[in-house]
C-alpha cells in the first residue's frame, strides 16, 4: 500500500508507492529521507542530478510481459566514459525491478540471489567466464562507478558520492541474457535480465513527450569554445563532440562543452558522407553524426578504414564502415557469439564465422558526435570473423568488451541511400566479408557446361545407336589349321561420313587360337590399310577348379578414316 508523509525539511507531501521502499528524495527540496515506521528522517540534501540522455523520468509508465509498471526512483552513476541511469520501477503486482539506459540500450533486470557467491571483483577479467544462477556468463564490462545523485524512492540507503564497483555479464549461450554484479554491498548484489528494444515497453509520460516524436537532425546547436565554430548535438546520449573545424574533442554532457583533448598538427580528412547527411536504410532515415578513421598498428603498414556513426531517434545508433570501398552496415550485439580465445572460429545464430584478422586498432582522426568520450590515439584490441556477406567483430579494452555484426553493402546501395550524385569509389580487391563477386559467372559457366555436356551425351548416343552404327557386312568364313591362303570377303560400301569400322569375330575356337592379318583395300585406287587381330580361347581345370582364358568373340575398331569403296580380306596365320 502507498505510504504518505510530510517532508521534515520543507513540509511537502512525500509518497512511497512501494512497501519495499525505505529511502527517498523530496522532489521539492531535494532532502534525502528515510522511513522509520510512520515518520521520515532527513539525512541531508541530495546533490543535483546531471542533465542526462534519458527520455525516461519519474512517473514514466510502461508495459513488460503484459504487466504495467511505473518509474518510481532513479540512481545516476558516473564512470570514465560518461553517465548512466538505473531507474527503479514498480509493477502493479508490487514486484520491483531496474531499468538501465546507457548508450541507447535499455536493460530490464531483477535482483536474483545466486546459488553461489560471486567471485571477487579483482578476480574478474574481461572476456572471462563464470557460472552463476546455473548459467554461464561472459564478463563484458568492469567499472569503478560513482553515485552522482538520486531521486524518488529506492529500496536501499544511498547518497551522492559513494563508490560502486560494477561488473556486467552477458549470457554465453546467445540467449540475450544480461546480468550485473554490484560490489558496493556485502555480499554483492546480483541482478539478472535482458536487453529490450525501446518500443517494446510502450512507454507513456516520457520526458518531453514520446521519443518517437523526436525529429531526426540536430536537437541542440552550440559553439566550440576553442575556435567558435558551430557544434550540433543530435541526441542526449552523445557524450563527446569533435569539432569539425579545429578537431578539438569536447565533453558534450553539458552546454559548456569542456575541452577533453586539444588536437594539434593532425591530418585533415574529408568524409565521403558529410556530417548531418541523411541516408535511408530499411525504410528509416539515419543521420550521420560522427566520423573516425582507424588503422591497425603499426600505423601506416596497413590500409586505414573509416567509420560513420549513424543516429535514429528511436532505433539508436549504428555504424557504416568503409574499408577501401567495401561498405558494411554494423549493429551492436547484445548477445555475444560463442567463442573462446585461440579458437579458429566463432559461432553466432548457428552459423560459423572463420577468424579473419586481429590486431590493435588506433583512432587516427575524429570529427562529430560520439556516444562515449572518444580520444585521439585510443586503442582497442580487435578480432574479426567472416562468413560472407556478414562479419563479426570483437573489440576489447582494459575494462570493456563489445561485439558487433556487420552486413556487406555494395557502394551503389550506400550512394543510393544518401542520394549521392557522384558515385562512390569502386572497391579495391576483395573485401573481407564481400560475397564472391564471381559466383554468378561461375554459376552461369557451370550451368552452360552441364547443358553442353548433356547435349554432347545425347548427340553421342544418337550417333552411336541411330546415326553412326550399322552393319556393313556379315559373312561366314572358314579357316583350317595349317591353311595359310588369303580369304577375300565380299565388297561393301562405306558412306562418305564414315569414321570408324568395328570388327566383331564370332568363332567356335576351343583350346586354340587364330591370328588374323587384315588388309583393307580400296577397290578403285588399290590403296590398302593393314591391321592385326588375334582370337584365342583356353579352358581347363586345376585341382578341381575350372578356369578359362581369352574370348571367342573379340571386338575392335579398325584404324581407317577414309570414305571409299573397300574390300577387307582377312587372312589366317
Amino acid at each position: 500500500m502507498p505510504f504518505s508523509a510530510n517532508c521534515p525539511a520543507c513540509g511537502a507531501p512525500v509518497v512511497f508507492k512501494s512497501s519495499a521502499s525505505f529511502h527517498g528524495v523530496c522532489e521539492f527540496c531535494r532532502s534525502t529521507l528515510v522511513r522509520h515506521g510512520g515518520n521520515l528522517e532527513n539525512l541531508g540534501r541530495m546533490a543535483d542530478l546531471i542533465e542526462d540522455a534519458s527520455p525516461i523520468r519519474l512517473g514514466t509508465e510502461g508495459v513488460h510481459g503484459g504487466m504495467h509498471f511505473a518509474v518510481i526512483g532513479r540512481i545516476q552513476l558516473r564512470y570514465v566514459a560518461g553517465v548512466w541511469n538505473e531507474w527503479h520501477i514498480l509493477f502493479d503486482n508490487q514486484r520491483s525491478g531496474w531499468l538501465s539506459d546507457a548508450g541507447g540500450e535499455y536493460i530490464l533486470s531483477f535482483l536474483t540471489p545466486p546459488a553461489d557467491a560471486p567471485p571477487a571483483y579483482e578476480a574478474l577479467r574481461i572476456d572471462g567466464r563464470l557460472v552463476l544462477a546455473k548459467q554461464e556468463w561472459v564478463v563484458t564490462n568492469k567499472e569503478e562507478a560513482l553515485c552522482v545523485a538520486g531521486e524518488g524512492e529506492l529500496p536501499f540507503a544511498f547518497g551522492a558520492g559513494y563508490p560502486a564497483q560494477l561488473a556486467d555479464l552477458r549470457g554465453a549461450d546467445e540467449s540475450g541474457a544480461f546480468a550485473s554484479i554490484d560490489y558496493s554491498e556485502t555480499p554483492p548484489l546480483f541482478f539478472v535480465g535482458r536487453s529490450h528494444a525501446f518500443a517494446s515497453f510502450n512507454f507513456a509520460n516520457l520526458r518531453d513527450g514520446s521519443a518517437a516524436a523526436k525529429p531526426a537532425g540536430p536537437v541542440k546547436s552550440l559553439q566550440c569554445p576553442s575556435c567558435g565554430g558551430p557544434i550540433s548535438v543530435h541526441d542526449k546520449a552523445v557524450l563527446s563532440v569533435a569539432c569539425p573545424a579545429c578537431l578539438t574533442i569536447l565533453d558534450a554532457e553539458n552546454e559548456s562543452l569542456r575541452v577533453l583533448q586539444k588536437v594539434m598538427d593532425t591530418l585533415t580528412i574529408e568524409p565521403r558522407l558529410a556530417l548531418g547527411s541523411v541516408g535511408r536504410f530499411a525504410g528509416k532515415d539515419w543521420t550521420v553524426i560522427g566520423f573516425q578513421q582507424r588503422s591497425v598498428k603499426p600505423v601506416g603498414l596497413y590500409a586505414p578504414w573509416e567509420e560513420y556513426l549513424l543516429h535514429h531517434p528511436t532505433e539508436g545508433f549504428r555504424w557504416l564502415v568503409d574499408s577501401e570501398g567495401h561498405w558494411s552496415w554494423v549493429s551492436p550485439l547484445t548477445a555475444p557469439p560463442r567463442y573462446a580465445d585461440g579458437q579458429p572460429a566463432a559461432v553466432f545464430q548457428g552459423q560459423e564465422f572463420r577468424r579473419y584478422s586481429g590486431g590493435t586498432a588506433v583512432t587516427r582522426y575524429v570529427i562529430g558526435e560520439f556516444t562515449w568520450k572518444v580520444t585521439l590515439n585510443e586503442e582497442w584490441e580487435t578480432l574479426d570473423f567472416v562468413a560472407p556477406p556478414r562479419m563479426l567483430s570483437r573489440e576489447m579494452s582494459g575494462s570493456e568488451l563489445t561485439w558487433s555484426l556487420g552486413d556487406y553493402l555494395p557502394p551503389e546501395e550506400v550512394a543510393t541511400a544518401f542520394g549521392l550524385t557522384t558515385p562512390l569509389p569502386k572497391p579495391k580487391d576483395i573485401g573481407p566479408c564481400q560475397p564472391n563477386p564471381r559466383v554468378e559467372a561461375h554459376r552461369r559457366i557451370c550451368a552452360n557446361f552441364w547443358k553442353f555436356l548433356g547435349l554432347a551425351v545425347v548427340a553421342q548416343v544418337l550417333w552411336f545407336f541411330i546415326l553412326g552404327s550399322r552393319t556393313l557386312l556379315d559373312q561366314r568364313l572358314v579357316f583350317s589349321p595349317g591353311k595359310d591362303e588369303p580369304v577375300t570377303t565380299q565388297t561393301f560400301q562405306l558412306a562418305s561420313d564414315a569414321r570408324n569400322i568395328v570388327l566383331r569375330h564370332e568363332t567356335d575356337l576351343d583350346n586354340n587360337w587364330l591370328g588374323l592379318g587384315l588388309t583393307l583395300i580400296e577397290k578403285t585406287s588399290g590403296r590398302a590399310w593393314v591391321a592385326q587381330s588375334d582370337v584365342a580361347y583356353w579352358h581347363g581345370s586345376d585341382g578341381g577348379e575350372s578356369w578359362s582364358e581369352g574370348d571367342r568373340s573379340p571386338c575392335r575398331p579398325a584404324p581407317i578414316t577414309s570414305s571409299s569403296t573397300r574390300r577387307f580380306p582377312p587372312r589366317s596365320r
